[in-house]
């Protein structure tokens, strides 16, 4: 449940960051290359993202790993642990 309710937190905000940079899952997509699909079943939490690709898509966003993980929802998670 621990791991399903991380990759659901990480889901939601690769969409959320994406969606406030103003990009289409193909624009994020191509910027951070990897495949439209994969991107799209990463924010669906269809797909579990390594960190190789969370890293990839940070490049693609232009914001670190460190700005990636600073936020509310993933320190209760860490917290709840």
């Amino acid at each position: 449940m621990t791991n399903q309710k991380f990759n659901s937190i990480i889901a939601k905000r690769i969409k959320k960051l994406r969606e406030s940079s103003n990009l289409t899952l193909e624009q994020l997509a191509y910027q951070s290359g990897i495949s439209k699909g994969g991107l799209s079943e990463i924010e669906r939490n269809l797909k579990e993202p390594r960190m190789y690709t969370i890293v990839k898509i940070c490049a693609g966003l232009g914001i670190s790993a460190k700005d990636f993980f600073s936020f509310d929802e993933i320190d209760r998670f860490i917290n709840e642990l």
